[in-house]
């Protein structure tokens, strides 16, 4: 017999995962108001083995993202119909989906409204192709962390109750609507209840590396998670320690 035509059980099992690994393809969604601009990027993560698809409308994009699921969206903040910062809000109302802003605008006050309705990450255009993709694993890393974590797990401390396996968070029994990025800062604070913990530390667990130099997008995430908390109760749950980190606190102050 012909050994190539020869469909051996260790061939057999060789063509499965390759096929398994092609159709394991991650998608991204990349929105942008000018499509010709993004052909470099797009052709980039093609090259990386993603499935890209184009939109550069808002309101076609949160249909879209509604509809397909993706493990990633690429997000322009200049949109018509939608701007990016409107999409992002009403994704975030039934979609956890992870969200890269990828924008030209670069005003402070942009960064923080982005990371505190729900952007894992905002980055300035243009920006390096390997730098992102670096930014990209590191999202998918915590996406699977995440879902590899005992489907039961629950922390429920200070009245305050993580549930792992459907990323949902209760205080006094109350839904806190968290951003993807919030749970996990939220989930790192309960993991060392009663101890202090280093915003690089935080940043370590979610990114992989130290927070860089006057970066305060993680002082933003527990400021936001505070003000979440704080319209159903007034005791506090997040203790600063200025110069070390924060605590989360085992018992009511």
């Amino acid at each position: 017999m012909n050994s190539f035509n020869a469909y051996t059980p260790q061939k057999q099992s060789t063509i499965a995962a390759f096929q398994s690994r092609r159709a394991a393809k991650k998608k991204i969604l990349l929105v942008d108001n000018d499509l010709a601009s993004v052909k470099d990027l797009e052709t980039f993560l093609l090259n990386e083995g993603f499935e890209v698809t184009l939109c550069n409308d808002g309101i076609k994009a949160l249909k879209e993202a509604n509809r397909q699921q993706y493990q990633l969206i690429l997000l322009d903040i200049i949109l018509p119909n939608l701007d990016g910062f409107e999409l992002l809000k009403k994704l975030r109302q039934r979609n956890k989906i992870p969200v890269m802003i990828l924008t030209s605008r670069d005003e402070l006050f942009d960064k923080i409204y982005g990371l505190e309705i729900g952007a894992d990450d905002y980055l300035i255009k243009p920006v390096n192709q390997r730098e992102l993709l670096a930014r990209m694993n590191v999202v998918f890393r915590r996406v699977q962390m995440t879902n590899s974590q005992p489907i039961d797990e629950i922390a429920n401390i200070n009245d305050i109750s993580l549930c792992l396996s459907t990323r949902e968070v209760y205080c006094h029994g109350k839904a806190l609507n968290l951003t993807g990025y919030e749970f996990e800062v939220l989930h790192y604070l309960i993991l060392h209840a009663g101890n202090i913990v280093s915003k690089d530390s935080i940043s370590e667990y979610i990114h992989g590396r130290a927070i860089p130099y006057n970066d305060r997008s993680i002082d933003m995430h527990i400021s936001n998670i505070r003000k979440k908390i704080s319209t159903f109760v007034t005791e506090k749950k997040i203790k600063t320690i200025r110069g070390a980190g924060y605590i989360f606190l085992k018992e009511a102050v």
